[in-house]
Parts: structure tokens; C-alpha cells; sequence
């Protein structure tokens, strides 16, 4: 399966990463059409994403940081079922296989710790072969240089992104965009 090339991820380089519900509103104010939804339990998790898709929004629930679920596929099911996502994110593999069995859009999460964990990333996405791979930090430029040398998927950076140098950087080093919660960048709109 391809990367889903019709996903409003290439078309802008800022993500906007909801890490408390209390900020979906503002979230659903700006101009950003990706949501990265890293919140939500299993009372609010359905309503978060329909909030989400009714103002026009693309939302990828990060499936590992939804409590009073289990991590597993039947929880996984679950969600694609009542709240309907664009997809997930995940950090597990077996999970990310599923998704795509599901239809939906995976976002393999990895970590740029050091070089082993760059190359168990590069194992996960040729594995799994999500639709795009995000590695954290994404202040780590010369890690997804790496990273992106080596893997067929988009790379989307996350992590400890505060400033739209640190934005430039990422995109320069081969992201195809960056996640932040930041909320000072999800107003940003030009990039030259």
C-alpha cells in the first residue's frame, strides 16, 4: 500500500499536536488541516474526533495515549469503529499493521536516541511500512537526515519544536512536516 498521497499532511508542514482538551478549541481555530489528537480517554475520545472532522479537519488519534482503553486490537477496532479517525498513531508495530488493515492512516512513531534506535526505526517502517514514520525529537535534524536517507515512507518530525527556525530546520534535514503543540506556529502559514 502507498503513502496516502492525498493526506492534507503534504499539502501543509504544520501539524498541530492537542496534547490537553481544553485546547481543541483554539486548535480548531487555525488555519493547520492536520490534528494530531495526544489526549483523550474513553469517555471523550469520540467526541474529540468529532469535533475534529466537523471543522474540516484530517485527525489522528495517538492510540497509545487514549487511557481506559487497552492497547491492543479489539480497543483498536474499537475506535476505528465509533470515532472514525483518518488514523493513528503508535509507537507498537503490531498495531500499526492493524490500522492499515483497517483503512486507516498509520503514523509510526520512533525515537532518535542514538543510532540503535534509529535503526530499530528503519526496521519498524520497512516491517509495518506505515503510511509516514514521525520521529522525535524533532530537533534533531542530522537524526532525520538519517532517518529519511534510509526509509521509503515521509518522515514528519515531532518534538521540542518551539520556533519556526527549528521548523525550517526539520523541513530542510527531509521531514515532509512537523508536529508541535506549540501554539504560537499553528498560525504559521509561509515558509519562504
Amino acid at each position: 500500500m502507498q503513502p496516502q498521497k492525498n493526506s492534507a499532511i503534504y499539502r501543509s508542514p504544520i501539524i498541530v499536536a492537542v496534547r490537553d482538551p481544553k485546547d481543541l478549541p483554539r486548535a480548531l481555530e487555525c488555519p493547520q488541516p492536520v490534528l494530531f489528537l495526544l489526549t483523550g480517554d474513553i469517555s471523550n475520545v469520540v467526541d474529540l474526533v468529532r469535533s475534529a472532522k466537523e471543522n474540516g479537519k484530517e485527525v489522528f488519534v495517538h492510540f497509545d495515549l487514549i487511557t481506559g482503553l487497552g492497547k491492543d486490537t479489539h480497543a483498536l477496532d474499537w475506535l476505528a469503529r465509533t470515532a472514525q479517525p483518518t488514523g493513528i498513531i503508535t509507537t507498537r508495530s503490531p498495531l500499526a499493521s492493524h490500522a492499515r488493515s483497517l483503512g486507516l492512516t498509520t503514523i509510526q512513531r520512533t525515537f532518535l536516541l542514538d543510532s540503535q534506535s534509529l535503526q530499530i526505526g528503519v526496521e519498524q517502517c520497512r516491517k509495518v511500512s506505515p503510511d509516514f514514520l514521525e520521529a522525535l525529537p524533532g530537533i534533531a535534524p542530522d537524526g532525520i537526515t538519517m532517518l529519511a536517507q534510509q526509509v521509503s515512507c515521509p518522515v514528519i518530525a515531532g518534538g521540542l519544536i518551539q520556533t519556526v527556525e527549528q521548523v525550517k530546520a526539520a523541513l530542510s534535514a527531509g521531514a515532509i512536516a512537523i508536529s508541535t503543540s506549540a501554539q504560537s506556529l499553528w498560525y504559521q502559514t509561509q515558509w519562504t
